[in-house]
């Protein structure tokens, strides 16, 4: 305990020499369930926003770092903005650029420089959207373009919709590709799929078209079995990624793997609770620590770690569903037990999450593991919510029973007794 304090304290001081430093101190930083910025009010400076429900209505001069549940911006942003939820909702005017990590994306307002997307389930660049250079999407579910696009298109999605105007080339890996009446692109267009794309007769492309075959697909439409054996390729391609790493951890630490695993069964609630904490206010402070330069190591080191719980949390969440089984045998700290466990468990921790659910339910289920993950690290290393036995003291021996010659019922004799006896037969000898 009095180490998980003093790592507390020396991140709360690193935290607050970010603050008090030279370039950052006119910052606002904003934390809790709900952050709204009215649409009176106006901020000179950087805005860091953390909470379940962020709106900013208001003005902020800079840039606008956040993470969240929802996070809605309809003020103006002079500067770039930076976000992290689950559902992204930009309709203001952004100067700069907009670098988002979400579930849902969507813009209806002008960006003045990119768009710059990681792993959402959909993106959508609204028709009354401009965006004034390039967007790139990396890991999105759908991008559909309604929009205007000054810049070039490029990314790996799942599906490309595009009824808006792109001024400069398309350039995307997909599995679908649909050109649709209106739509308009002067660049060159260039994509892979496993099939052509769809272009209405009402789409016009100026520049030249360049179809290739994704690899390892045939040249006619995905089938039911094409589909399935894709998607047992990518669960064995990752499970094996996460085996690898759980035997490695399961090897290097055995009793603090168990520990971690065991710590969802004694205190869900806190789990969750800690790890929703976490979630949300650690990338916060590696932001703040990064515009320092003496903090810039620790927020490295932070979002590491961050990171590989993150990853590891299907490992540790695996784990621990095994451990709740009612088999002592499985709660074992041995690393042979421990590693069936995780062999199991993470197995079907990962098909779960893998899943083809619609509605985007299986990012839902994979942000659910993550804080899991890193509630469950943060409460066995703090200590914080989980019930210690403490030990009673342990009770007297009962006194000795000596049987009277003369009576017929024993006499008990108290230890002071017993002891003040040996003194006398000491002193009469």
């Amino acid at each position: 305990m009095r180490r998980v304090a003093a790592v507390v304290i020396s991140i709360g001081l690193m935290v607050a020499l970010a603050v008090w430093a030279p370039g950052a101190r006119a910052a606002q930083f904003v934390a809790g369930p709900s952050v709204t910025v009215g649409t009176e009010e106006r901020l000179d400076d950087e805005l860091y926003a953390a909470g379940n429900a962020i709106e900013i209505d208001g003005d902020v001069t800079r840039d606008v770092f956040a993470a969240g549940g929802t996070v809605a911006i309809s003020g103006r942003v002079g500067g770039d903005v930076t976000v992290a939820a689950g559902s992204i909702r930009v309709s203001g005017p952004v100067a700069g650029s907009v670098r988002v990590a979400a579930g849902t994306v969507e813009l209806t307002g002008p960006i003045g420089w990119d768009l710059a997307v990681l792993g959402a389930e959909s993106v959508t660049v609204g028709r009354t959207a401009t965006i004034a250079h390039d967007v790139t999407v990396i890991g999105a579910g759908t991008l559909t373009v309604d929009g205007t696009v000054r810049g070039n298109v490029r990314g790996n999605v799942d599906m490309l919709v595009v009824n808006g105007r792109i001024f400069g080339d398309v350039d995307v890996n997909a599995n679908r590709v649909e050109i649709r009446d209106g739509a308009q692109i002067d660049g060159a267009f260039r994509y892979r799929a496993p099939q052509p794309a769809t272009i209405a007769p009402g789409a016009r492309i100026v520049g030249p078209q360049a179809y290739t075959l994704s690899p390892g697909t045939t040249g006619g439409p995905q089938t039911t079995l094409d589909r399935v054996l894709s998607w047992l390729s990518t669960v064995l391609l990752r499970l094996g990624w996460a085996l690898v790493a759980g035997t490695l951890l399961v090897l290097a630490l055995p009793r603090q793997t168990a520990l971690v695993a065991d710590t969802f069964r004694h205190a869900p609630l806190w789990s969750l609770v800690w790890g929703l904490v976490v979630f949300v206010v650690l990338p916060i402070a590696a932001l703040v620590l990064a515009v320092t330069v003496v903090g810039l190591s620790a927020a490295l080191l932070l979002l590491g770690l961050y990171v590989a719980v993150l990853y590891l949390s299907q490992v540790l969440v695996g784990i621990a569903l095994i451990r709740l089984l009612p088999v002592s045998a499985l709660r074992s700290d041995r690393r042979l037990v421990l590693w069936l466990a995780m062999v199991v468990g993470t197995t079907l921790v990962l098909v779960f999450r893998l899943l083809p659910i619609p509605f985007g339910w299986t990012v839902w289920w994979s942000l659910l593991f993550g804080i899991l993950g890193l509630g469950m690290v943060w409460t066995a290393l703090s200590g914080w919510g989980v019930h210690r036995v403490v030990p009673t003291a342990a009770a007297p021996a009962p006194a000795p029973v000596i049987e009277d010659a003369s009576s017929t019922e024993p006499i008990v004799r108290s230890e002071t007794e017993r002891s003040g006896g040996a003194d006398e037969t000491r002193e009469e000898r």
